[in-house]
Order: structure tokens, then C-alpha cells, then sequence
């Protein structure tokens, strides 16, 4: 998500903690029900191949991938933590049953986010859209079923917590990506939405997939869904380049197209933490760089 000139380091919220990942490891730290943080290195799947992570596309897609499995073991074992259990004993985290949830997960998402949408915009070609209106009314669908998808599950009081806890990893990783004391008075300097954060990534999938989708045919129905369902990775992959290329860009107007819109998502994606939520963040910070530069 964020990046310095000796490494690599993004995130994710999980319940009560935060992950940090580098190039060579991701850890976590989570705060348990009485009080202490504990920490875990959670070793990149199969999928991370550092041969093909300079094959543009190819690479957001295995990141992806990646991304998926080590951010779900990391959730499943921040749950655990949370509740007061052993985070050791835990069991969904074996190879089946992270695949199983893994599958159902996606087959969801792609199914809430993508076929779904693109089912409802064909009722509009019978008032006489045309195919590029028609695309991006479906776009535009895609997009309000993602921020409706977010606010629901925001007015959770546990989701809340995540949500602090999203932006406390931000602000860990501002932190170090300027160089700057890893304690709670220099993370508070720092504001709570970053550039490549996940929700960027989401909002330039829903753009990619507009262009993408208007070259596919509508009138095969099986077609026209197996499209939405297989040229997922391909968005995903696309997107990706274009997160980096908004991230790295010294053009202001490619920052402002590309990363601007999530950064207004994430006002509703991020809260700002409390001290404890902080505290949990650096040390996640600091024990990344501890294991991938130490």
C-alpha cells in the first residue's frame, strides 16, 4: 500500500489488531481481551511468485491472490485472539478450509458485485440505452451496491473498531514511509486515508471494469455472465497497474483521477483510532520491519 525507498509495506485491518506486510513476511499484532498484543508472522502463500512480480498484470492478479489467503488467515487468527482463545489451536486456518472460505467468499462478492449488477443494467437497453450507456449504468450500479455494502456493515459497532483500526495502519505506515518516530505522537501528524489503500483499488476495479465490459457481447446470456465471472482477474490485474502507476505518478492530475475518488471512500472506510488502536499499529509496524529488514 505505501512505499519508502528501503521497502514495501501495506495493510489491513483485522478485528482488534492490524496486519503489516513486506516483501519478504507479513505480521500481525492483536490486542487480546486483557489487555496484552501479540504476534504473529504469517509467511506468504504459494501464490506470492517473486519471478513474476515485475510482469505487469500478471503480477496484481497473484497479489491478489495472495493478498486473499494471507489476509483471511490473518482475520481467522485476529478473531480467535480477540475472543480470548489460543490463537495456536486454530483450526480454520488449515489448507481445506481456507479454500472453502476463500471460494464462498469470492463466489459471493462476484456475485453481489459484478453479475448482479450487470443483470439489472440489461433492463435498461428496453428503454433504449445504448451498449456504451448501458455499460456504464452498470458501473454506476457496481458502485452503489459497493458503498451501500459499506455503510451497512459500518453501522456495526464491531466493524466501527475495524474501521479505527484501518486507519491507525495507515497512519503507521505514513509514519514510516516519511521517516518519521514510529510512537503516537507522530502517527497523530498523519491523516487516516492513504493512496493505495484496498478501497482505491475497489473504486478503480469499478472504472476499468466499465471500458472492459463495453467490448463484450450482451446478447448470449450464458456468455454475458461467464464474462462478468471470468474477466474478474484481468480487471483485478489492470487496476492494479493503474493504483501503482496513480501512486507513483509526479503528474497531479493522474494522482488526483486515479486515487482521488477512493480517498473520498475511505472517510467511511477509516475512523480516526484511539491511543490503544495506535499503540497496536506500531508495534505491527515495527515488527515488519524487524523481521523484513532486520
Amino acid at each position: 500500500m505505501s512505499e519508502n525507498s528501503q521497502n514495501t509495506y501495506g495493510g489491513q485491518a483485522l478485528i482488534e489488531g492490524v496486519m503489516i506486510r513486506g516483501k519478504k513476511t507479513a505480521v500481525m499484532s492483536v490486542r487480546s481481551p486483557e489487555g496484552e498484543i501479540i504476534r504473529k508472522e504469517i509467511k506468504f502463500s504459494r501464490f506470492y511468485k517473486p519471478k513474476f512480480l515485475k510482469v505487469p498484470v500478471i503480477r496484481g492478479i497473484l497479489n491478489l491472490i495472495d493478498s486473499l489467503v494471507v489476509g483471511t488467515k490473518a482475520l481467522n487468527y485476529s478473531a480467535i485472539v480477540a475472543e480470548g482463545k489460543n490463537g495456536d489451536d486454530d483450526k480454520s486456518n488449515s489448507g481445506f478450509n481456507l479454500a472453502i472460505l476463500i471460494m464462498i467468499s469470492l463466489s459471493i462478492a462476484i456475485g453481489l458485485f459484478f453479475v448482479t449488477p450487470a443483470l439489472i443494467s440489461q433492463l435498461f437497453e428496453k428503454i433504449g440505452f445504448n451498449k456504451i450507456m448501458i455499460s456504464i449504468t452498470e458501473g454506476i450500479l457496481r458502485l452503489i451496491f459497493v458503498l451501500a455494502y459499506i455503510f451497512l456493515i459500518g453501522l456495526s459497532k464491531d466493524i466501527k473498531r475495524v474501521f479505527q483500526y484501518h486507519g491507525a495502519e495507515h497512519m503507521a505506515v505514513w509514519a514510516h514511509e516519511d521517516g518519521n518516530q514510529l510512537n503516537k505522537e507522530s502517527l497523530f501528524n498523519y491523516t487516516k486515508e492513504h493512496p493505495r489503500c484496498g478501497t482505491s483499488f475497489i473504486l478503480i476495479v469499478v472504472m476499468v471494469s466499465i471500458v472492459i465490459f463495453m467490448f463484450f457481447p450482451r446478447e448470449n446470456l450464458i456468455l454475458f455472465i461467464f464474462s462478468r465471472i471470468l474477466l474478474v482477474p484481468v480487471i483485478a490485474g489492470i487496476s492494479y497497474e493503474l493504483l501503482k502507476f496513480g501512486s507513483k505518478s509526479k503528474f497531479k492530475i493522474f494522482k488526483t483521477l486515479l486515487n482521488g475518488p477512493g480517498i473520498l471512500i475511505q472517510k467511511i472506510t477509516t475512523r480516526n483510532p484511539d491511543d490503544d488502536q495506535i499503540e497496536v499499529a506500531i508495534d505491527s509496524m515495527k515488527y515488519a520491519i524487524q523481521l523484513n529488514e532486520g
